[in-house]
């Protein structure tokens, strides 16, 4: 996957100024909500985890599903964006291992080629979202500030 295929053009950076317009403190006054971020190429992981860090969140970050798997079992995370397509276990089976011992947290699977049908993988991420590759910093905040705010992210 090369690091062009998701939008880092201004809107990457424009994207932390939603929360002007959300509020991140709205969500959460005491604590800044804590995110992990699941991506095997480090150059889109950073991309993904600078927007969600400049949008007023705690990111954590993990290579691969093994190593997100690992940090799950250590820390509550509010929110899990996992890429699909990774060595070790793939993002589908991070949130089926998740799933299958809660419905929390929510998580959006990133994807050139998302794995089934839509509504397949939308009963296996509920609450969450898919959220094709390529995508733009705004998409990738209003899903997080959608599921963060409403435990689910409806395409409009």
């Amino acid at each position: 996957m090369e690091v062009g295929s998701i939008s880092p053009s201004p809107s990457f950076d424009d994207a932390a100024q939603l929360n002007l317009s959300y509020g991140a403190r709205a969500i959460g006054r005491h604590a800044p909500k804590q995110i992990l971020v699941v991506e095997d190429d480090p150059e889109i992981r950073e991309l993904v985890a600078r927007t969600i860090t400049r949008a007023g969140f705690q990111v954590d970050t993990a290579g691969d599903g093994e190593e997100a798997w690992n940090a799950l079992c250590l820390t509550a995370y509010d929110l899990v964006i996992t890429d699909h397509e990774m060595p070790r276990l793939t993002g589908l089976k991070l949130i089926e291992r998740i799933r299958a011992i809660s419905v929390e947290p929510p998580c959006i699977l990133i994807s050139c080629n998302l794995p089934g049908s839509a509504s397949t993988l939308r009963e296996i991420l509920y609450p969450g979202a898919l959220l094709a590759k390529p995508f733009s910093g705004v998409q990738l905040i209003e899903r997080v500030f959608g599921l963060l705010l409403h435990g689910d992210f409806e395409e409009r």
